[in-house]
């Protein structure tokens, strides 16, 4: 098979940002005929540690090269073969680590404004129970790890100093949303595959959900984040013959979870002051990416 073959490399990476479009352009470039992406999105591989557990190293990381190559299992000869995770744009060590793995592959990477990412993304945080704070305003005085860590120059530097600039492709959330068709060529075009929109353009893909009883979602991902901290790995398999572990996920993710009604907005002086604290990096981020995001500032 293809995915077993000493020399099979993945042809491009996406990493990130969280809540930025990386599981629209996933679903979309899924479709492709000249590519496939595997089922599950973030396989987070290349990062060693997890931004959700400050301290915790990522199982995923001590894996074998072959466990990461199974995911293309079905993969076929001639295609372009990539995954996206969003862990790997705030890994310090994921731009060395991609690198060692295959210097001459492609790295995506979708930017949004960050006090909107970093709403979006106490939002859908709170869906998952991997945090449980009544405002956002909570969670950034409590969690300033996951929050205020979103310094885009800083991030992506490594990869501009580890990559030829010829690899990397930045694409703006802003743009997703002005024109998709557009955002989705400019993809494809970099990708070196032929134009294709698939139906499925227009849809929405992994909108934030509101969960009926925050408790419980809670403790079913403070349950499955206490087996990765205490390295209780080996009871995965277990958990998932018995049923208990499909159980908790299709609790978490489908029955205690309901369509937002009304979507708790960004209050305006939270996003001022979000806005002063990445100001300083994102001056530096339009140099290196040489686009003007005046409109962040």
């Amino acid at each position: 098979m293809i995915h077993q073959q000493a020399n099979f490399r993945l042809d491009f990476i996406g990493i990130g940002a969280a809540k930025s479009g990386t599981t629209w352009l996933a679903d979309n470039l899924r479709q492709h005929p000249q590519i496939f992406i595997p089922a599950l999105k973030e396989l987070v591989y290349f990062n060693q540690h997890l931004s959700r557990m400050p301290g915790v190293e990522n199982p995923n990381y001590r894996q074998a090269l072959s466990w990461y190559h199974d995911f293309f299992s079905d993969t076929k000869e001639g295609l372009v073969n990539g995954e996206i995770s969003v862990e790997y744009l705030i890994n310090e060590n994921a731009a060395t680590a991609i690198y060692q793995y295959n210097p001459d592959v492609k790295i995506l990477v979708v930017l949004r404004y960050p006090p909107k990412q970093l709403h979006s993304l106490y939002l859908y945080l709170v869906q998952r129970g991997v945090i449980n704070y009544a405002t956002f305003e909570k969670a950034i005085d409590k969690r300033p790890d996951l929050f205020l860590q979103y310094h885009y120059y800083r991030h992506l530097l490594p990869y501009f100093q580890t990559f030829p600039k010829a690899q990397i492709k930045v694409l703006l959330f802003d743009d997703l949303k002005k024109d998709n068709k557009v955002f989705l060529k400019e993809t494809l075009d970099f990708l070196g595959v032929t134009e294709y929109y698939p139906a499925s353009l227009d849809e929405r893909s992994n909108e934030t959900k509101e969960p009926r009883m925050k408790w419980l979602n809670h403790l079913i991902q403070n349950t499955r984040q206490g087996i990765t901290k205490y390295r209780l790995e080996w009871v995965i398999p277990l958990l998932r013959y018995t049923g208990i572990l499909p159980l908790g996920m299709l609790i978490r993710d489908r029955l205690n979870v309901k369509k937002m009604g009304s979507k708790p907005q960004l209050l305006p002086e939270t996003e001022q002051q979000l806005k002063a604290h990445y100001r300083a990096d994102i001056e530096k981020l339009e140099e290196l990416i040489e686009r003007d995001l005046s409109a962040w500032k």
